[in-house]
């Protein structure tokens, strides 16, 4: 998009003008930056940052088709600007990084297309004259009453805009609003026509806040007129005399205007004053004309009641008993209709009261059967509630003789049933195995470091970072070579187990409880701590596997269970355990090592972090930290879980051969799978993972 309109020529025109006044504000000291009249359809970038560098106090953009400042720079570096003039242009919103313009004092955003004013505005707690009339303004930001120094804000020729926020209130030292007091419904117009104070007022009664009368200001910016600087109309050689004789003008100019501002405020005052006497005297008239009917009125009814008394009086003057018999009978004639009046009102009040009683007695009679009912429904609920549960007590006791009967049976089938006690034997017996433990823990092992690798390249592409792959990809591969070694090395030891139990079953002369005695016998030879043991400690493992002598782990079982201190074997007890090569032993003694040495830092780290002065951990402790290396009873440790890339449900369990990645759960790998999700290398096999 060009800085400029289509037009060439103007174009032209409009460019050298704007050459020059970027020359001028570099090279000239004075505190303006004028870029107005320069038919800018955007501003040219780093307008902002000269602004900052030459230290301008004032930026002129108006008279431009201005829509947005985003292209001038950083607003931030207009922290030392004073004025900034935005008027006559077609902005339609502005920034909220307005609010970095701290220092500003005057702000000219009149014949815009401005439809609110952003929340930025409250911080600009140093400006005096805001200027948004002639915009399309719907409503005024509530920030407006943070501006506790502005003293002018005009909002006229803003059609849509009928009410004021109450928070205008809170801007205590408001001068002067310029608004269209007719348009407005907040305050209503008899308000918003009587000027500034009584707005405040109006808005301070809103808020529930007392209002305080604003300090006059002599040099309020809202009385100086808008003038703007134009370095095209200064002279190279004007002189101060010359200054001083334009200052004395521009003074006259102001007294002059302040004059002629007076005397329309005063030849104001003077007409409504006319206006109010001559609507007082019209008033006055009215009450005149109204007060000489009601007189006339008056009058006329003192002489109708004149008339009759005067013929009353006559009336009685001429028949004085006619008139006492008049009366006599009016009275015994309203003694009878009162007499009449009241035996009929007592009869009325008698049937009332019967209505009233009869309708009490039925109420109470309803009570009464609504009661009876109530009884009879509540003891029929009662019996029925007493039924189903004496039926639910008779099921649970059928429920818990079924049970207990079909205990009994399965017990008798186990019992009898030689097969499933061969199974229960066989199951014992590769628990208890020490070499098929050692398998397992090994396969454990290495079925987590292929759920770490796993887990690893995983983040890596979810954080695309690329490195290591073909390192990350040949461990992969070498970890699922030893994976199925020890799974080939498992599934043989099984079947020696086997063999050696139908050897046993051959040649030993079987009883009727044979396997049930063997089970027992299997149980009582078994280390107590077997059965509680969760899992073989990682960090040994992982040291055994640096050494390269995680084949010898079988031989190290009697060390793992006696719970003796790891700092008492030696080279000859390994030996006697059957290690042969010395390399191994001596690879074991290593391995112990790194494993004490782990264990007595974490030790030390633990104790510096219970006390504030440090101590060495005694011998006890050390020999109590690294007594055994299996976790017994302990809560499960971290374990890397992958999460399944397909369902992002299931834990990963499921090794795909050969690429090596873990990283799909057991239900999912069941689809059918062709290409692993993570590689999409073609899956030859899978394996199902073991992880302790």
């Amino acid at each position: 998009m060009s800085l400029f309109g289509r037009n060439a020529h103007n174009s032209q025109e409009a460019r050298a003008r704007l050459d020059r006044k970027l020359y001028l504000a570099r090279e000239s000291p004075e505190p303006d930056f004028d870029l107005s009249d320069c038919c800018l359809r955007r501003l040219p970038s780093g307008i902002f940052s000269i602004c900052k560098v030459f230290r301008k106090d004032n930026l002129y953009l108006h008279n431009n088709r201005l829509q947005s400042l985003e292209e001038g720079g950083q607003l931030s570096d207009l922290f030392l600007i004073k004025v900034l003039n935005l008027s006559c242009n077609q902005f339609f919103r502005l920034p909220n990084g307005i609010r970095y313009l701290v220092n500003l004092t005057e702000l000219y955003l009149q014949n815009n297309f401005l439809e609110s004013i952003p929340d930025g505005i409250k911080l600009l707690e140093s400006l005096q004259v805001l200027d948004l009339s002639k915009n399309k303004l719907k409503h005024l930001n509530p920030g407006l009453g943070n501006l506790k120094c502005m003293r002018s804000l005009k909002i006229s020729d803003n059609k849509h805009l009928s009410k004021l926020c109450p928070e205008l209130c809170l801007a205590t030292n408001l001068l002067s609003i310029e608004l269209d007091g007719d348009n407005f419904t907040f305050p209503p117009p008899c308000i918003a026509t009587q000027g500034t104070s009584e707005i405040m007022r109006y808005l301070c009664s809103e808020m529930s806040i007392e209002y305080i009368a604003p300090l006059p200001s002599d040099t309020s910016p809202s009385q100086l007129p808008n003038i703007y600087y134009n370095p095209f109309e200064k002279q190279l050689g004007i002189t101060w005399e010359e200054q001083e004789a334009a200052m004395i003008e521009q003074e006259s100019k102001i007294h002059k205007a302040n004059q002629e501002q007076r005397g329309k405020f005063l030849s104001k005052i003077i007409q409504e004053q006319q206006d109010l006497d001559s609507e007082i005297a019209k008033v006055q008239e009215v009450r005149e004309v109204e007060r000489q009917k009601l007189m006339k009125t008056i009058q006329m009814e003192e002489k109708e009641i004149e008339c009759l008394v005067k013929n009353f009086i006559q009336i009685d003057s001429l028949h004085p008993e006619a008139v006492q018999q008049q009366l006599a009978y009016e009275q015994t004639e309203h003694d009878r209709l009162l007499e009449i009046t009241r035996q009929n009102y007592d009869n009325v009040r008698r049937v009332d009261i019967l209505k009233a009683m009869e309708e009490l007695i039925e109420k109470d009679s309803s009570i009464q059967m609504y009661k009876k009912y109530y009884k009879d429904d509540l003891n029929n609920i009662k019996e029925n509630m007493l039924i189903q549960e004496n039926k639910g007590a008779m099921k649970l006791s059928e429920l818990l003789n079924a049970k207990d009967q079909s205990r009994t049976t399965l017990v008798q089938t186990l019992l009898e049933d030689q097969d499933i006690q061969k199974a229960i034997v066989s199951s014992l017996l590769e628990k208890v195995d020490a070499k098929s433990w050692s398998l397992n823990q090994e396969i454990a092992l290495i079925s987590e470091n292929l759920a770490r690798l796993s887990v690893i390249e995983q983040e890596k592409k979810n954080m695309h970072i690329v490195f290591n792959y073909n390192e990350l990809l040949q461990q992969r591969i070498h970890l699922v070579e030893l994976l199925d070694n020890l799974l080939d090395q498992r599934n043989i030891r099984r079947k020696q187990l086997i063999n050696t139990l139908k050897e046993v079953e051959t040649e030993g002369i079987r009883s009727k409880d044979f396997w049930l005695k063997s089970y027992q016998k299997l149980l009582d030879s078994a280390p107590k701590s077997l059965f509680s043991i969760r899992k073989l400690d990682p960090v040994f493992a992982n040291n055994l596997l640096q050494e390269g002598v995680i084949h010898c782990l079988p031989f190290l079982v009697k060390y793992l269970f006696s719970g003796e201190s790891l700092l008492n074997i030696t080279n000859q007890n390994l030996r006697e355990s059957g290690v042969t090569l010395s390399s191994d032993r001596e690879g074991i003694l290593r391995a112990l090592q790194l494993y004490v040495q782990s264990k007595t830092q974490n030790s030390n780290m633990l104790e510096s972090h219970s006390s504030t002065q440090p101590s060495a951990p005694s011998i006890y402790d050390i020999e109590q930290n690294c007594s055994g290396v299996l976790n017994v009873n302990d809560k499960e440790s971290s374990i890397v879980e992958g999460e399944c890339v397909v369902c992002m449900d299931g834990k990963s369990e499921i090794v795909f051969v050969p690429c090596g990645h873990m990283c799909c759960c057991q239900p999912c790998s069941l689809n059918e799978l062709k290409n692993c999700p993570m590689c999409r290398m073609v899956i030859e096999r899978t394996i199902k993972a073991i992880i302790a």
